[in-house]
């Protein structure tokens, strides 16, 4: 008698506890699914991270290539470290510039593109990009992808700066420019570099 109780007992037992582990099975299951559901939701997808993070950056456009040289006779070797080369290029004429940019600039075309090159040595290759572009240049054309004065002839000024500051002035510092055909893109400027002559020395000098 005792036996057959006791069988009774472990059956039961039996019994409630596979129901409690299948109650427990689907509720882990519902909770799983959910979880992953709602995982899959708030996880943005590689295309959304790139639009939303900015990991897609724009490829850089090449506008003006070329080469500063120095004029025959001139050296920069005994100047120190901390020498720069200071490169700018502005439309050749005012015709096209946007008014509102040409007022801000007092009727002179502004750099379109402007950089600066640490210790230089001559000759110095450079080129102008997308990411030399300045506030003004930046300025697309309404309707267009091209900038306002994709096109233009420019005009190309380098400033070789003994002391690397672009505000100050010395008689040392070279300077010269050269002209950039929008006809002949392909074509590398070259810039001669030469002295400020006895003028340009005896401003720079009281500076």
């Amino acid at each position: 008698m005792v036996p057959l109780l006791l069988r009774c007992l472990v059956l039961a037992t039996f019994a409630t506890a596979s129901s409690a582990f299948s109650v427990t099975r689907r509720e882990f299951v519902v909770a799983g699914t959910t979880a992953a559901s709602i995982a899959a939701i708030i996880s943005p997808s590689p295309a959304s991270a790139g639009d939303d993070g900015g990991t897609q950056t724009p490829a850089v456009e090449s506008y003006v290539k070329g080469v500063a040289t120095l004029q025959a006779g001139l050296s920069t070797g005994e100047i120190g470290p901390g020498a720069a080369l200071y490169v700018t290029a502005r439309p050749n004429r005012p015709d096209n510039v946007p008014k509102a940019i040409l007022d801000g600039s007092r009727g002179k075309p502004p750099p379109v593109l402007a950089a600066r090159y640490a210790d230089p040595k001559f000759p110095y290759e450079f080129s102008l990009t997308s990411e030399n572009l300045t506030p003004e240049g930046a300025s697309i054309v309404e309707g267009s992808s091209s900038v306002w004065w994709q096109g233009e002839d420019l005009v190309v000024s380098c400033r070789f700066d003994s002391d690397g500051v672009a505000a100050t002035r010395d008689p040392t510092d070279l300077v010269g420019r050269g002209f950039y055909s929008s006809k002949s893109q392909e074509e590398s400027v070259t810039v001669e570099l030469e002295g400020r002559g006895l003028f340009g020395k005896s401003v720079t000098a009281k500076k």
